[in-house]
């Protein structure tokens, strides 16, 4: 039998493939923070993110006269300004956060376009700095935390000078897809080197939300009708995978959430139609789990669990594992404000996270000394 090596006398050579092979900034500081032989291995200038990216602008060309304010401007002023669109695409991955020296419970983080600060994940972005509660402690060392990736995210940043509309919801699937729903509803697809998205689905066709689950994309239309997109060579097919579920009002917004290898449709009953409206109300939420029978069957309670709806994905933890949330709880933000629906009551409050909050906009941006 070969003798054990310790980690510091591996070889540089066998270290710096590894190292090339990470792919988010949080791998590249924990690699480099091991020892000085693996820190020597790879600099940190090495690593070159990949977000943001730049995107194909998602949104047609306007078909009529445009306002600027008070400016009232020509057709092709406004093509010309539409040309100049600029899209870019960022990343968000979500991680857990625990201590290393018990790590029974966590934190809900998450870091965008690899830079490494630490947000709420509840909202899109902070006003200011004081507006992020700072509970970790100044001498914050990531290898005192054990970090586990949950899940990415992604958002479309359109930088525009005349009115457009706007995205919804994306995904990217295997490097090389990306799928957005926009504000109307509609359903478009771009791959890696397209000028321009492609719309999907029939005319009149309305979708919410859609999941990548079990190494497929998912989309749910506004009847809770599910559908496969299949992704052939060169064409892609919607294939209608489930049967309606919940109400088909135009007062609802559906979600798909993942829970313990499970897809479930979370209803959002709002006080309008929410289409095309800028400010809406939410008035309470229903949650759908497939039977054994394949049936969809409305869920009274979600255990341990909470869920959380997020513009940019949605996802499912349990409350044993992370500190802040209440079991058997919808999280949402509204007006950029975080609420908490409760299932046992029907009941919306403010949700308060301030006590377990361990969200830091600075402690990874500065890393200790020769990190």
């Amino acid at each position: 039998m070969s003798e054990s090596v310790e980690c510091s006398e591996l070889p540089e050579e066998l270290l710096r493939p590894i190292g090339k092979g990470l792919d988010t900034r949080m791998d590249i500081l924990r690699f480099r923070g091991v020892c000085t032989s693996w820190r020597s291995a790879i600099s940190s200038s090495d690593f070159i993110p990949r977000f943001p990216l730049n995107f194909p602008n998602p949104l047609p060309p306007p078909r009529r006269r445009r306002r600027l304010g008070w400016l009232a401007i020509s057709h092709d002023e406004a093509d010309h300004l539409h040309q100049q669109t600029v899209c870019l695409l960022h990343e968000t991955i979500l991680y857990r956060l625990t201590p290393s020296a018990s790590s029974d419970k966590g934190w809900l983080i998450k870091v965008e376009d690899c830079k490494m600060h630490l947000l709420d994940p509840h909202r899109e972005r902070y006003e200011s700095e004081s507006d992020s509660p700072n509970i970790l402690p100044n001498n914050f060392v990531l290898l005192d935390y054990n970090t586990v990736e949950l899940t990415r995210a992604h958002t479309l940043e359109i930088q525009s000078l005349i009115p457009i509309g706007r995205v919804n919801k994306v995904v990217t699937f295997n490097d090389c897809h990306v799928f957005v729903v926009y504000s109307d509803g509609k359903l478009g697809h771009a791959k890696c080197g397209d000028e321009s998205l492609t719309c999907l689905g029939e005319k009149g066709m309305e979708f919410d939300d859609f999941i990548v689950y079990e190494g497929q994309v998912y989309v749910v239309d506004r009847f809770g009708i599910g559908w496969w997109i299949k992704i052939n060579d060169s064409t892609l097919d919607l294939v209608k995978f489930w049967n309606p579920c919940g109400s088909d009002s135009l007062k609802t917004q559906k979600h798909l959430v993942e829970s313990d290898g499970t897809i479930y449709i979370v209803e959002r009953y709002l006080d309008r139609e929410w289409r095309g409206r800028p400010y809406f109300c939410v008035v309470g939420f229903k949650v759908y789990k497939k039977n054994e029978w394949g049936e969809w069957v409305l869920e009274e309670s979600l255990g341990d669990r909470a869920f959380i709806l997020r513009s940019d994905c949605s996802l499912s933890v349990s409350t044993r594992e992370f500190f802040g949330y209440e079991a058997n709880c919808v999280y949402f933000t509204q007006q950029n404000r975080i609420h908490v629906f409760k299932l046992e009551n029907n009941s919306i409050t403010n949700a308060d996270l301030k006590e377990d909050k361990v969200y830091n906009q600075t402690a990874l941006k500065h890393p200790p000394s020769g990190y």
